[in-house]
């Protein structure tokens, strides 16, 4: 199976109506790979997964749609992630029941040995909750730490703003995990959120250009938060809240979780008290979250291999980030996409190609499959 056709293969597999993400799992494990699937005839999907099952597989793949999919990520700047990319987080959904089978990305994402926190909380914030959560993002980034969440109002949009204030980020961002298509401005109150937090950070979904919101995706974004984390902070969560979806998810994924106490008798706090009652530790500013990830508050954490503003390229995240193994592009749009100056830009790309990660295919560069 040719390298360049991978990531059609699964994003038909990702985009089959009908199908689940455990039953998709189970059939490629079956039959080895997705290729395998989509070219396997009727009897051999009835021997694993029965008539019924076999039929509705069939009838619910579709590589046109997986096609017009990948063409418009690729229009409005996104790379399309599959677990056969390089950059694909293969042992942070290790854990997930259900791991997804493509990833649609903006900008950048954590490199696999930095420490992530997820803040998250409620869209209802009191201003307590707030500043909370913004000193929280803000801080945490300065240390050396990604901060993730899910961009909604409340909670979630305080620490991505807070996140992004960040005066010296040691090669740190945030993350917003979006239960949208990454082109959709939901909600429209932080379409300006959006665009910051995809220039100098990253935006990372399940679903494809123009999905529109759910209510059933939001559930499935707060497993992928937990997941893409460390540790999950819920900073102001009442006894009915989301927030305590992504804590449980990430307790059966093993990750700690901390809770951001708050005034007693208070129904904005209630779910994150019951969280404390339960066995969550405390936190009570950034340093709480540091020794949750087994960092000394008191030693900054070595800077990563995120790229911050200004620092150059030839030293930081790689290109390859932007790149694709299907389509070469072009150094000025590259340049575009990262932010970056050509100069630096090819000091990196020269470094890429040393390493046998990238080559030169007429104007443009392309990842090598």
């Amino acid at each position: 199976m040719a390298a360049a056709s991978r990531p059609l293969e699964w994003l038909t597999l990702a985009l089959a109506q009908g199908l689940g993400r455990r039953l998709a799992w189970r059939i490629v494990a079956d039959l080895g790979s997705p290729g395998a699937v989509l070219r396997a005839p009727r009897g051999r999907l009835v021997e694993r997964l029965g008539a019924a099952r076999a039929d509705a597989l069939r009838a619910g793949l579709c590589e046109a749609r997986a096609r017009r999919a990948l063409g418009a990520a690729r229009a409005a700047g996104q790379r399309v992630l599959t677990p056969a990319a390089r950059r694909w987080p293969a042992a942070r959904l290790a854990g997930l029941h259900d791991p997804p089978l493509a990833l649609f990305a903006v900008g950048r994402r954590p490199p696999a040995a930095a420490p992530v926190a997820a803040i998250v909380g409620t869209r209802e914030a009191s201003h307590y909750g707030l500043a909370i959560a913004r000193a929280l993002g803000r801080d945490l980034v300065e240390a050396g730490v990604w901060v993730v969440s899910g961009m909604a109002l409340g909670v979630d949009g305080a620490a991505h703003e807070g996140a992004l204030e960040a005066r010296a980020t040691r090669g740190a961002a945030t993350l917003a995990v979006l239960g949208t298509g990454a082109d959709v401005a939901y909600p429209l109150a932080h379409l300006a959120l959006r665009r910051r937090i995809a220039a100098q950070g990253g935006l990372l979904t399940e679903h494809p250009p123009g999905t529109a919101p759910e209510r059933h995706h939001f559930p499935q974004r707060n497993r992928l938060v937990a997941a893409l984390s460390d540790v999950v902070v819920v900073v102001e969560a009442p006894a009915r809240s989301g927030a305590l979806l992504t804590a449980r998810d990430a307790l059966e994924l093993g990750r700690d979780v901390l809770a951001v106490p708050g005034p007693a008798g208070s129904g904005r706090h209630a779910g994150s008290h019951r969280l404390l009652r339960e066995g969550a530790g405390l936190c009570e500013g950034a340093a709480d979250v540091l020794r949750a990830l087994r960092l000394d508050p008191e030693r900054p954490v070595p800077p990563t291999a995120g790229a911050g503003p200004g620092a150059p390229l030839a030293e930081a995240e790689p290109l390859a980030a932007f790149l694709d193994p299907a389509e070469p592009l072009a150094l000025d749009e590259l340049c575009r996409r990262a932010g970056a100056p050509a100069r630096e830009a090819l000091l990196a790309l020269a470094r890429l190609e040393s390493e046998g990660r990238v080559r030169r295919v007429g104007g443009g560069w392309q990842l090598v499959g």
